[in-house]
This record gives C-alpha cells, sequence and structure tokens, in this order.
C-alpha cells in the first residue's frame, strides 16, 4: 500500500477534513500508545453531575423549575445589584452627573470580564479563584491577596451600614 493509497483510505474515512489536514491517520486513536500498568481514575469534580430538572405533565409557572435553572446567575446578579451599590451609583450621579457614566459602563464592561474568566477557570480546574490562588501563589503574596480582598469587602460594606444608620434615623426620629 503507497502513501497516496492510504491517504485515500483516510479521506474516505473522514471526509473532507483530511483533505484540509485536520485529521493525521499517523494519529488515530488505533495507534496511540496505550498506558501501561497504571490504570488512572479520571479527575472528576462536581461539574460532572447532571442537575435534576423535574419533569411536570402541565406546563404552567413552576417555582420549583424556575429554581432548578437559576442557580450562581441568581447569586451574581444579587452581588451586582445590592442596595449599597445602587445607592451609590445613585450618589455619585448626583454629584457628577453624566460626567462619571463611561465609568459605570467601563467598570460592568470589566467585571463581566473578570466573572467570564474566574467561571473558565473553575471549569477548566475544578477549583474556584482562591483554591488556584492558594496553589499558584508563594505565602506573602497569598496573604497580600487576602489583605487586598478584605479591604475591598469592608469598603463595599461600610456604605450598606452607613446607608442604613442613617435610614434607621430618618425613619426614628422623622428628621
Amino acid at each position: 500500500m503507497s502513501k497516496d493509497d492510504s491517504s485515500n483510505d483516510a479521506s474516505e474515512d473522514h471526509g473532507d477534513f483530511a483533505d484540509l489536514g485536520a485529521i493525521n491517520p499517523a494519529y488515530s486513536n488505533s495507534s496511540l500508545p496505550q498506558s501501561t500498568g497504571h490504570s488512572e481514575e479520571p479527575f472528576s469534580t462536581y461539574f460532572d453531575e447532571k442537575i435534576a430538572i423535574p419533569e411536570e405533565e402541565y406546563s404552567c409557572f413552576s417555582f420549583r423549575k424556575l429554581w432548578a435553572f437559576t442557580g450562581p446567575g441568581f447569586l451574581m446578579s444579587i452581588a451586582y445589584l445590592d442596595p449599597g451599590n445602587i445607592e451609590s451609583d445613585l450618589q455619585s450621579g448626583a454629584v457628577a452627573g453624566f460626567k462619571l457614566l463611561w465609568v459605570l459602563l467601563l467598570a460592568t464592561i470589566v467585571g463581566l470580564l473578570l466573572q467570564r474568566l474566574a467561571a473558565r477557570l473553575g471549569v477548566v480546574t475544578g477549583m474556584h479563584l482562591a483554591e488556584v490562588c492558594h496553589r499558584q501563589y508563594p505565602k506573602i503574596p497569598r496573604i497580600i491577596l487576602w489583605l487586598m480582598v478584605e479591604l475591598a469587602i469592608i469598603g463595599s460594606d461600610m456604605q450598606e451600614v452607613i446607608g442604613s444608620a442613617i435610614a434607621i434615623n430618618l425613619l426614628s426620629i422623622g428628621r
């Protein structure tokens, strides 16, 4: 069997992709080296599990079926649309007008990009962002990252606590 005959057989088996060089018959599945002796169990995470979707005969609205589809997206929408975030957006809009509207657009785009990257990292590695940072960074940079995250959380919560205190003061005294 010549080289031309084997390439014709490959193009017959795999269609037009063999003509483009996408499938190399020299590295087909049957010619891959088989592992000898060690049968490792494949790495598995909870991402491999399927979510049970409740089957119902009638097609009216069901909170049970809605909850099966919402999941983490619902939690992220709560984190992005919390009262403190909305209040700080309103206050900065009242002070600066439309001058800072580009900052809101840019921050939203960067936030979506970072969420997408973190989600991809989680799907590929099976670990969340903190676990990956723990594995990849030495002790001192990990402590610095932890302190920066804690400061961001404190800064975010301060406006909510102060806003709640002002609201309670206004509601209780009436001034």
